[in-house]
This record gives C-alpha cells, structure tokens and sequence, in this order.
C-alpha cells in the first residue's frame, strides 16, 4: 500500500498539482502577514496647565485616550514635569506620569508609573521653526514582568502664519533597549495650534502610528484635541 501510495505522488499529474498547491501557499504568505496586522481608530484629549518661574517651566496634564473607534476607555493618565533652559534654543526636561491602563481580558486596570528624562534644541529661520527632542523614558514593573527602556526622538517643523494658527509636522521613532533593541514603533503627526489669546491655546492634530519588530503589528489612526493654560 505504501509502495502504491508512494508512485502515485511521483506520477506527473500529481506532481502538477503538488507543485499548484505551494505556489499558492506561497502567493497566499503575504495575505495572510498582511491580515494579521491590527488597524484602528484612537481618540486623545487632554488639558495641561504650565508655570513658568525664571528659566524652569513646571507643568501638569491630565489626559484620556480612547481606542476601538473611540468606544473603549484604553488609559488615563496624569503627569507633571519640570523644563530648564540651559540657552535659548537648548532645554532639558524631566517627567513623571501616573498611568491606568485598562486591561481588555480581565476587565480590570493596571496602574503604572513613567519616567522620561531628555533634551531639546530649537532654531528658527524666517517663518519656521525646526526642533529636535531626544529623551529616555523608562516604565518599573515586576520582575517577572517586561519593563522596556526606550528612546524617542523626535524632529518638528513649525510654521508662523502671523495668525492664531500656527500648523507643524513631525516624525517620531522609538528604539528599544532591553530585549529586542530594534525601533519598533514610529509616528507622523500633523496639526495647528490655535492661539486664544496669551496664555490658552488649543491643539489639533492626527497622528499615524506604525508598530513594527513587535509581535502584535498595528496602524494606528490617532485623532487628538488638547487645551492648554499659561499662569
């Protein structure tokens, strides 16, 4: 039986057909890829109010992000920070943020804390304004837990319309340190700020993100409004 079964599949015919069905596993590889990677639709907004004291800027945000379509609470989260400006065009800042993640499978939320630390330079030329901001940001958690370390850099480019409205553009990726140090993440953000008057603005913006190296592929679509206050 096994000798029989065996000169059947070296027959031409059944070579032919053997032959068809790899190729269309093969063709059918990047569909699948493609199929498994996660697309959805995210909703951020916040408030944050700012202090400046000589050369520091102390500041503080409370903000909600929603995903699923805007229909799930997917974190909230507060932060303070404090900014020093060592010149005019180069800054160094540290922050602290107090997270709840909501956790989809248990129904609950983990609470989390972050640390990010770095710099910035800013240059203006005529109308625009370029900026580059360099900062480690680092999340404890259990031991038996992951605890990735990244670095996030970031360019801008804004532009002065000599209105209320002042539009910009920036890239963003992240690379991480501990475990995979590969970047796994980037985004592109457009937007306009809309300038109240002296010390409230708001802040429009969409943002494309692109998780990648990760086990659980997304693009994100990220809509955002925020309000911001001077004292």
């Amino acid at each position: 039986m096994k000798k029989i079964l065996v000169i059947v599949l070296m027959t031409p015919m059944s070579a032919t057909k053997v032959n068809k069905f790899i190729l269309t596993i093969l063709i059918s590889i990047p569909v699948f890829i493609k199929a498994q990677v996660v697309s959805d639709a995210k909703l951020w907004t916040g408030i944050s109010v700012s202090k400046t004291y000589n050369d520091f800027e102390f500041s503080f945000s409370e903000e909600l992000r929603m995903d699923e379509n805007f229909t799930h609470v997917d974190k909230l989260f507060s932060e303070i920070g404090a900014d020093y400006k060592i010149t005019k065009q180069l800054h160094v800042a540290i922050n602290y943020r107090f997270n709840r993640d909501n956790d989809y499978e248990s129904g609950n939320y983990d609470l989390k804390n972050r640390f990010d630390i770095g710099f910035s330079y800013k240059q203006k030329y005529e109308n625009f304004q370029f900026s580059f901001r360099t900062k480690i940001q680092t999340q404890p958690s259990p031991s038996d837990a992951s605890n990735p370390t990244y670095s996030r850099n970031k360019f801008s480019i804004k532009y002065d319309l000599d209105s209320p409205f002042t539009p910009f553009l920036s890239y963003e990726f992240y690379y991480q340190f501990n475990d995979e140090r590969v970047i796994n993440r980037s985004r592109i953000s457009l937007g306009t700020k809309y300038k109240i008057n002296d010390n409230n603005a708001v802040k429009l913006f969409y943002i494309f993100e692109n998780r990648f190296n990760t086990k659980n592929l997304a693009y994100n679509h990220i809509w955002g409004i925020s309000y911001s206050i001077k004292l």
